[in-house]
């Protein structure tokens, strides 16, 4: 896995430069001490992240709870990175998490909202701790930081918006051509793309060839976008060009290296029958976690601030 993460397409690397043409962003370094915690098997959030609601007597949501008025002293705590993250919570409003290469969207079932928009603490500590994809994104960083000089973990929060799913696109770059351009949701027709799709190609080729064609340091990667509107392209992200990155697209990455002769190709579904299954479906409750919903009638947030209370009085 973590000779598929490539250090340039951290975002920590590249946002800076590209800043200008990305989604809105905060990018934050992981402390030592945060990252070991993120790691760790045992679930319990940090005190700054349920502060609030010991001091009033309610949970973020409002909810009732019993205060032990005793501190457990095995709960940690980080308050200055605590601290920003809340401050960009404070001048975003909500946000979107993620760290280096990929997102929690394995963790996405704990979240109130079933994504990854997070307005509280709460929420974003609960989307870490709870992503194997977040701790294997640690893990990389430790092991490639060797040969990476100045490589290192970060959160990164974006300003949250909600996206139209036919507004997305990867893009796919061969020894520094745009080679290929397809919808990134090839699970769903879009009968907008095909009204629009010369638009669409003329606006995320002028992108690249002005933003980002001679100031990406690879040769071969890929890139997602976003057409916010007619000559309103943003990227999302960067990534490696190799079979994973090719994976539930409309390209395979053979087509990318030997098949296309009018680079860019544009591909998108153009009927109902062309649709492929959506892989962020894969990721889904755990079957024991499951099992418990089907006899009980507490939230996933209920069980875990239960889990929290009983931790305190221990």
């Amino acid at each position: 896995m973590v000779n598929s993460l490539k250090p340039e397409c951290s975002i920590c690397t590249w946002y800076p430069n590209f800043a200008k043409v990305s989604i809105e962003s905060r990018v934050l370094v992981i402390p030592e001490e945060v990252s070991k915690y993120l790691e760790h098997d045992a679930f319990v959030l940090p005190s700054e992240a349920v502060g609030k609601r010991v001091a009033s007597g309610e949970w973020t949501d409002g909810s009732a709870v019993e205060d032990s008025g005793e501190e457990a002293e095995f709960q940690p705590s980080f308050p200055e990175f605590s601290k920003q993250i809340q401050e960009v919570i404070d001048e975003f409003g909500a946000v979107f998490v993620k760290t280096n290469w990929r997102t929690p969207l394995d963790a996405t079932w704990v979240a109130p909202t079933k994504t990854l928009k997070c307005t509280s603490l709460e929420e974003v500590y609960l989307l870490l701790k709870s992503s194997d994809r977040i701790s294997g994104d640690i893990n990389a960083v430790r092991q490639l930081s060797c040969d990476s000089e100045g490589l290192k973990s970060c959160l990164v929060l974006k300003r949250w918006r909600d996206i139209n799913p036919s507004s997305e696109f990867r893009c796919f770059v061969v020894n520094r051509q745009l080679m290929g351009i397809c919808q990134r949701d090839s699970s769903q027709f879009h009968p907008y793309i095909e009204t629009d799709k010369y638009n669409i190609q003329r606006d995320i080729t002028s992108l690249f060839n002005e933003k980002i064609k001679d100031k990406f340091k690879l040769g071969n990667y890929t890139f997602d976008v976003i057409r916010i509107k007619k000559d309103k392209v943003k990227i999302v992200d960067f990534g490696p060009l190799d079979e994973t990155s090719t994976k539930g697209t409309l390209f395979t990455y053979s087509e990318l290296h030997e098949s296309i002769t009018e680079p860019p190709e544009f591909r998108f579904i153009a009927e109902e029958m062309g649709i492929q299954p959506n892989t962020s479906h894969h990721f889904c409750v755990p079957q024991e976690i499951n099992e418990f919903f089907r006899t009980g009638n507490d939230s996933m947030m209920d069980i875990i601030r239960r889990e929290v209370e009983n931790q305190r009085l221990e």
